[in-house]
């Protein structure tokens, strides 16, 4: 069956955005002008998948939900114009179902926060899971990716993309049995200890069983449970796809300025922005 639930984590605070994220939780900081949740909806939509539950917290549950939930009085105060501006929006608004769980606070880490949507991911199925601060390019479809090498191999699928050398620290890195079948993740090793350049890049499909794993896996400091731990004890096997596209980390300063400045060069200010770049130089 193919997979049509995708379950995005974003009850984190953003404190690396402070103080910004004291007032606008860090899923709304905008690319261009677009919240960059609403662009990770738009690739979910555009994917295959039907249903996205958040994973949210107090703090940013309103905004959310506001975000993803038709305003008729802002519709009928906007003229024909600036309405089309809404269309993006509400095209996943019509289209997507839009579900929201909270975070357990004694079940943490990735893993927990998955857990807290087990009651609605049926048994025996696929679900999607993207993460709150990893973006593609605009015309990269990351999810669908995944969700056609899981059609062709019935198993877990990580999505993941090679970093150089002086990065592999940064991430979660790919020890490989044969091919692209996942042997073990290592978690931010060093470059000597690096099995590959393979990071993992925020995508998954992973198997509904996942979640009969979670309260028995070990829990770390914090009372965190290890999304890669779990993963690994899978009765299902686990492939990686490397995702065609390019990567950003929104959830780093710099990253979420790569961003911006790529998706405004697919836009109408590309080349006042191209002449800009050329005068500040190095």
């Amino acid at each position: 069956m193919t997979v049509k639930k995708c379950i995005i984590p974003i009850a984190g605070r953003g404190t690396r955005f402070l103080p910004i994220t004291k007032v606008v939780s860090k899923e709304m900081l905008p690319i261009i002008n677009y919240p960059t949740i609403l662009l990770q909806v738009q690739e979910c939509l555009r994917s295959g998948i039907e249903e996205i539950i958040f994973v949210v917290g107090k703090h940013n549950y309103d905004l959310v939900n506001n975000l993803f939930t038709k305003n008729n009085e802002l519709d009928s105060f906007l003229d024909d114009k600036k309405r089309l501006l809404l269309n993006d929006l509400n095209e996943v608004i019509d289209k997507i179902k839009f579900s929201y769980v909270f975070q357990d606070e004694n079940i943490r880490g990735t893993a927990g926060a998955l857990y807290a949507a087990k009651d609605l991911i049926n048994k025996d199925e696929y679900f999607a899971v993207m993460y709150g601060d990893d973006l593609f390019s605009k015309d990269t479809l990351a999810l669908k990716q995944l969700i056609e090498a899981n059609k062709q191999y019935n198993c877990n699928i990580l999505g993941v993309g090679k970093v150089p050398n002086e990065l592999v620290s940064n991430y979660g890195i790919i020890k490989y049995k044969k091919d692209n079948i996942v042997e073990a993740i290592i978690e931010k090793p060093d470059i000597n200890e690096a099995p590959s350049n393979d990071a993992i890049k925020g995508r998954f499909i992973i198997h509904s069983s996942f979640f009969d794993k979670v309260l028995s896996s070990e829990k770390h400091e914090n009372n965190e449970y290890f999304l890669p731990e779990i993963l690994l004890s899978l009765e299902k096997e686990i492939r990686s796809v490397e995702i065609n596209g390019e990567y950003f980390d929104i959830g780093s300063h710099l990253g979420y300025l790569k961003a911006n400045i790529m998706y405004a060069m697919d836009s109408s200010i590309k080349d006042e922005l191209k002449e800009f770049l050329k005068s500040i130089g190095d």
